[in-house]
């Protein structure tokens, strides 16, 4: 069965922002690990808009996140992505699948 992952937008020291997986001890920048078929959510918690796109390959993931926002739809993964942010193309990240789900 599918898992729900999220991915949290967090504002650095220097004012600029970083994409870091929600799972314990995580750090920005990391890549958040995801099994084949699992659903991916950003958590916005900065105070600008984001909106990750898909660079590699190119694609849809989801809609502009306003600040304070929680991403819609949810992307569901079904191969390695890099991304960036359209409004700020230096913030970017990665959703690697580690694992195929099985039934």
């Amino acid at each position: 069965m599918p898992s729900l992952r999220s991915i949290t937008i967090v504002e650095l020291v220097d004012g600029t922002a970083a994409f870091q997986p929600d799972v314990p001890n995580a750090k920005p920048g990391q890549p958040l690990g995801v099994n084949r078929g699992d659903n991916v959510t950003w958590n916005n918690r900065t105070n600008k808009a984001h909106w990750p796109v898909a660079v590699d390959p190119p694609g849809f993931l989801t809609n502009d996140i306003p600040a304070g926002k929680v991403s819609q739809p949810t992307f569901s993964v079904d191969h390695t992505v890099k991304y960036q942010c359209r409004h700020h193309p230096k913030e970017e990240g990665f959703i690697v699948v580690v694992a195929h789900l099985t039934s």
